[in-house]
């Protein structure tokens, strides 16, 4: 009997370390003895062992992800909030240096609030929740420039041509023209004004809608629509099918505009009509992209980071994504995702070289989500989990590579990979 309770105390005893560990989160610890564990299940050939040990150190991988990640969005919370009690107080400062004005001192009715009353007022709503529930903070400045915390990335609102209402997407419409707000990347949406438009009475006119907003700088010749989208139609069915996609187009669009024409023809053309306002995420993408990289080649890559950030967020997915299939859109679908994958390895290398290594992995992340087989990245990555002393993630990411270019590309790892493998589970500096 001695001899049996002298086999059961060492697993027993061996469960108690765990779970404390657990207890304490030493997620590294465990690693390292499920680790050992696994290689003396496998020296002793005992093959079920090894299969749980092996499920057990996937799990505790992931248990130290999330770990990461749930510190990670604490930090970015602490930060905003300390700059925005900082502001508080600038602004508690500024606001007690102005001397409010008497109503006979204003030109403003007795029935109207004055600027201090309504600056009192909104004062005295208290400070915001802790946790918004939906939406951006918007940008904190310095020197003119956008600051953003780790986590944190420019908001982006629509800007209406000619529109002064501050560049607010929903704002009351006083023209007696539409205001369009569009989204293209991802899920393709259309608002006017503050109303999705979401009955469209045909495909092809919702079709045609698409390819005269992507080439709204032009006029479009009939012919040019037909050949795109009726190919294999005689000449005279695919006018008629044209003009019956224009018509239910014009249907769509002349909600709450009856007597205003959203596409026009002209010269055998059809484009937007230049009165409404537009504001498209693709351009405002292209727009915000091109600066941003402007400023990197001129080796100003940290000035360019709320550009870099505020670009990353317009891009929610790829250009179009419910028309993947069409021909047409799919030069300047991979020109944008060319511009995607671009930007986010400029926040990667920005992130790993300022040694903020959360924020360079959240991002090489996303790069991987769009190329899953892009080997810099995962090197970056086990870079990067290497740095937080964190080398069973860093030895992870190895695995899931060599898998996705075994099963993608069919192709064994670059040795550069191989060899930084070896040297992080050799524990060598990196």
């Amino acid at each position: 009997m001695n001899s049996g309770r002298g086999v059961m105390s060492k697993p027993v005893a061996q469960n108690d370390v765990w779970h404390q560990l657990l207890i304490s989160n030493e997620y590294q610890q465990i690693a390292d003895l499920i680790d050992q564990a696994q290689a003396a299940a496998v020296a002793a050939g005992d093959a079920q062992q090894s299969a749980l040990l092996a499920a057990a150190a996937h799990l505790v991988a992931s248990c130290a992800q999330v770990q990461q990640e749930g510190s990670f969005h604490q930090q970015a919370y602490h930060q905003t909030e300390t700059r925005r009690e900082n502001l508080e107080a600038e602004l508690k400062k500024v606001l007690g240096m102005v001397q409010p004005m008497s109503l006979a001192e204003t030109a403003v009715s007795p029935t109207q609030s004055s600027f201090w009353q309504r600056m009192t007022k909104l004062w005295q709503r208290g400070k915001p929740p802790a946790v918004a529930p939906t939406g951006l903070a918007p940008p904190l400045l310095q020197n003119g420039h956008q600051v953003l915390p780790e986590t944190a990335v420019a908001p982006v609102l629509p800007v209406f041509e000619g529109n002064g209402d501050g560049g607010r997407p929903f704002a009351t419409n006083n023209s007696a023209n539409p205001q369009l707000t569009i989204y293209c990347l991802g899920t393709f949406r259309v608002y006017e004004d503050e109303h999705p438009v979401e009955e469209w009475p045909s495909r092809k006119g919702k079709a045609i809608f698409k390819y005269l907003l992507l080439h709204r700088q032009q006029r479009i010749t009939k012919d040019v629509l037909m050949d795109a989208f009726w190919p294999e139609a005689t000449a005279d069915a695919a006018r008629n099918n044209l003009n019956v996609a224009i018509y239910g187009l014009r249907q769509a669009l002349r909600n709450g505009y009856p007597e205003f024409s959203h596409v026009l023809f002209q010269d055998d053309c059809y484009f937007l009509n230049p009165k409404m306002g537009i504001w498209v995420d693709v351009e405002q993408f292209e727009l915000v992209y091109e600066r941003a990289n402007q400023m990197v080649r001129r080796g100003q890559t940290a000035v360019a980071i709320p550009d870099l950030h505020a670009a990353e967020l317009l891009y929610q997915g790829e250009l179009l994504a419910e028309d993947r299939y069409e021909s047409w859109p799919s030069t300047r679908r991979q020109q944008l995702q060319r511009h995607y994958l671009q930007l986010l390895t400029h926040l990667c290398n920005h992130y790993f070289e300022g040694e903020q290594y959360a924020s360079c992995i959240t991002f090489a992340n996303k790069l991987l989500r769009v190329e899953p087989c892009h080997e810099a990245t995962h090197r970056l990555l086990m870079r990067a989990y290497a740095r937080q002393r964190q080398g069973y993630l860093a030895l992870r990411q190895y695995h899931q590579c060599v898998e996705l270019l075994a099963e993608e590309l069919a192709v064994p790892p670059d040795p550069t990979t191989t060899h930084l493998y070896e040297a992080i589970r050799s524990h060598e500096p990196i």
